[in-house]
């Protein structure tokens, strides 16, 4: 199944949230390997995505409020990915074009991604980007997405934030990404 059906169904949820933008922030601690702050009561999707010749398990778990959507997606590499440099690369772009793409967008901004890992560990951050997009709803209105994509040990991560007109508050931001933590 394409990608497409995730940000389908972040914009059909965007639409059904209603206008309230109060965040009440509460820890996820995902079986999938990852804690993160989210506001609202989160729902898990998976899919399958194809990638290289690779058919690639994705879960994705995300929450909207009001017209803004949280979500984090995990995807399993396999090991000739994680082995190259270039593949890893096209991996992140591959994933952030297909949520581009979801929302008609075009890219505004693409950079570094700073993740704090838990005191002590192990685990190697092996890429990572941050991007900003300019697209719409398939409502038609205007949307921001702002993405943080990292791949960790074995895992690649998406961390999407999307939002109407502006986009999601910075302070929402904010507490969203400098709260994610891969776990081992």
């Amino acid at each position: 199944m394409r990608f497409a059906g995730f940000a389908g169904l972040w914009c059909v949820l965007l639409l059904l949230a209603g206008c309230s933008e109060r965040f009440e922030w509460r820890e996820w601690k995902s079986p999938d390997g990852y804690s993160v702050m989210l506001p609202g009561r989160a729902q898990t999707v998976a899919r399958s995505v194809e990638f290289e010749g690779h058919s690639l398990p994705v879960t994705m778990t995300s929450t909207g409020i009001g017209p803004s959507m949280f979500a984090v997606g995990v995807v399993q590499l396999p090991a000739a990915v994680l082995a190259d440099e270039g593949a890893r690369g096209r991996a992140i772009t591959h994933f952030r074009d297909a949520l581009v793409r979801n929302i008609g967008g075009t890219l505004s901004s693409t950079g570094r991604a700073p993740l704090v890992l838990l005191p002590g560990s192990a685990q190697a951050v092996l890429a990572a980007e941050a991007v900003e997009a300019r697209g719409r709803m398939v409502d038609g209105r205007p949307a921001v997405l702002a993405a943080r994509f990292f791949i960790v040990d074995d895992r690649l991560f998406e961390v999407v934030a999307l939002g109407g007109g502006r986009g999601v508050d910075a302070d929402a931001l904010e507490t969203f990404f400098t709260s994610f933590r891969p776990q081992p």
